[in-house]
């Protein structure tokens, strides 16, 4: 009657299946009966119900047929033997069918988890229902039929009671014991290393209620709950419903041979007391032992689970190369993930002292300010610094810092950082690209505009000027047309080459375009440090280079320009210093101009 572990039973339509089905339930109904029954007729524990309700909530729907089918021959065969073959044999074996049949109509699509321990508290409280709603009305039909078929010797609620007690146990107890062993298989005996234990647990309970059982003394019954409560403790669910079942068998046929503390020399000479006493001794073992079954239980999967949340956690940080770091309430480092060593070349020990010494210079304040609003008021903060590596360079990080709160509600931050020099580095390469000339690697015409705008602002704030000088290379256009465009280019890069070698480091050296080059000098007084680098620059491209064995002039005529106290504008700059260049074109190049600024900029000292 059982079935693979994973609760999916094979198919019940096959004939060999459905006899072996039919002939089990047969033998269940017949010891129920003939073993237990009580002097209603009815039985004191009603075994194959609960055995047919565990078997279909384990099963898929489209095997129920069978399996009511065999149960249904079951019933008949055993009932037929106790009442003859007629109505009343029908109508009985219909109503023990129909039970089970309702109740896990009613359980199955409202709890689809059956098998699962985590819900077994929600999982009961639906099957309880059902079992009563679905015992209450089997027993309504079947206790009209006994009291009139033949008219019986009890009243009819008596009869109702006895197979309402008697079918609600059963379903209870061995629908539970059925449910765990088809989804549970092996597993529901626990861990091999503890089978052992079990079995012995079980055996002292068994002799434990065998020999409370062989005896007529009603306190000795409650010597049986050390034993019930050592299994359960030791085993929890495990225990529990193995020790119920094996409890309810044994009570009920020591009870119904006429043994037990429910006898008549206890006092209770009447059948249907002693009967209710059993029945309800039976409930109170139950009543006992689940809430602590189903605690341990849950206590166990929630341990379970926090250790796997845990497991899981650590292979996270311990095996990821993000860094993660957790910082208590008093900024002190109480994880550091192994990480560190990968990725800065420190170990967490010698990166917890360390820590702010290990940051840039330049962003030790900005990392401090963005992380301690996070201690007072929570939030997250997003964060790209440097870090020194062990080896002495730096590396950027981005990270990503969030608040929590801790055990004490105090608030604790947690930081995951990742290594984003690439990103960084790529970064600065792409802006420094936008700023360079790619033939020349000068500065072009939007980092020149972007300098000169804050070299005017300063030397208006700081009352001093800013210089420029303005060149092309004479007669360029005859080397394009004479040699080609890679002798031009080569020329360009020759002159800017002797361009950087006349200049100051603090000096800003542009190609504007084509031939067309710039140089910004800022913090000047006077004009004498301009003409100072125009004839360096004149010196130094009188020689010309070689294209191959092809010599190349490269010389140049420079206008030179210098702001005024007030002046802060590029155009006009420009345009002063362009008059200067033509004005040194006219007097026959290779030569420089000064301009010198409007009158309402106020002369140069």
């Amino acid at each position: 009657m059982t079935d693979t572990a994973n609760g999916s039973a094979p198919p019940a339509n096959s004939l060999p299946r459905l006899v072996v089905f039919a002939l089990g339930f047969a033998a269940c109904a017949w010891w129920s009966i003939h073993m237990t029954a009580g002097p209603s007729g009815f039985s004191m524990l009603w075994v194959p119900s609960g055995i047919l309700f565990g078997v279909l909530l384990t099963s898929p729907r489209q095997h129920w047929n069978g399996y009511l089918l065999g149960a249904l021959l079951g019933f008949l065969a055993a009932n037929a033997q106790r009442n003859g073959l007629g109505p009343l044999t029908l109508l009985l074996s219909l109503c023990n069918v129909f039970d089970a049949w309702l109740a896990a109509r009613i359980v199955a699509p409202r709890v689809t988890d059956i098998g699962q321990l985590a819900s077994i508290n929600r999982t009961l409280r639906v099957a309880g229902a059902a079992i009563i709603l679905s015992c209450s009305l089997s027993a309504l039909v079947a206790a009209t039929a006994r009291h009139a078929l033949p008219p019986g010797t009890y009243g009819f609620a008596v009869l109702v009671e006895t197979w309402l007690a008697s079918h609600v146990m059963g379903m209870v107890i061995f629908g539970t014991l059925t449910v765990v062993a088809r989804v549970e298989g092996r597993r529901m005996l626990g861990p091999p290393k503890r089978r052992p234990e079990l079995a012995a647990t079980l055996v002292l309970v068994a002799g434990s209620t065998w020999l409370i059982f062989a005896q007529a003394h009603l306190a000795a019954s409650f010597l049986l709950f050390p034993p019930l409560l050592l299994c359960v403790l030791r085993h929890r669910f495990s225990g529990f419903v193995p020790a119920i079942a094996l409890i309810a068998l044994i009570a009920t046929m020591q009870t119904a041979a006429g043994h037990g503390p429910f006898v008549l020399g206890a006092g209770l000479d009447d059948g249907v007391t002693r009967a209710r006493l059993l029945q309800l001794f039976i409930l109170c073992c139950c009543m006992l032992a689940f809430p602590i079954a189903s605690v341990l239980t849950e206590r166990r999967i929630q341990t379970h689970k926090l250790r796997r949340s845990e497991q899981q956690y650590r292979i996270l940080a311990e095996y990821s190369r993000d860094l993660i770091i957790r910082i208590t309430p008093d900024r002190t480092f109480d994880y550091i993930s192994p990480s560190v060593t990968e990725l800065l070349g420190w170990d967490p020990q010698e990166f917890e002292r360390r820590r702010w010494e290990l940051v840039h210079p330049e962003d030790v304040a900005i990392l401090q300010d963005a992380m301690a609003p996070l201690h007072e008021g929570g939030g997250v903060a997003s964060l790209v610094y440097r870090c020194r590596h062990k080896q002495g360079h730096y590396i950027w990080l981005a990270a990503n810092v969030r608040s929590v709160r801790d055990e004490q509600g105090l608030m604790a931050l947690v930081f995951s950082g990742r290594d984003v020099t690439s990103r960084i580095e790529a970064e600065h390469a792409l802006e420094q690209q936008a700023r360079r000339d790619p033939l020349t690697g000068l500065a072009n015409r939007l980092l020149f505009e972007e300098r000169m705008a804050l070299a005017l602002a300063r030397a208006q704030r700081n009352k001093t000027r800013v210089g420029l000088l303005y060149f092309d290379v004479d007669h360029f256009k005859r080397i394009n047309d004479s040699h080609g465009h890679a002798a031009g280019d080569y020329a360009l890069r020759a002159f800017a080459q002797r361009m950087t070698q006349c200049v100051r480091s603090v000096d800003l050296a542009v190609r504007l375009g084509g031939d067309e080059f710039v140089v910004v000098v800022e913090d000047i007084a006077t004009p004498q440090s301009l003409l100072f680098i125009a004839d360096k620059l004149l010196a130094a491209t009188r020689e010309p280079v070689l294209f191959g064995t092809t010599p190349l002039q490269i010389g140049t005529s420079i206008g030179i320009a210098m702001s005024g106290p007030m002046h802060s504008d590029i155009a006009a700059l420009m345009a002063l210093a362009d008059t200067a260049l033509y004005q040194a074109k006219a007097a026959g190049r290779g030569t420089w101009r000064l301009a010198i600024p409007p009158e309402g900029d106020g002369p140069p000292s």
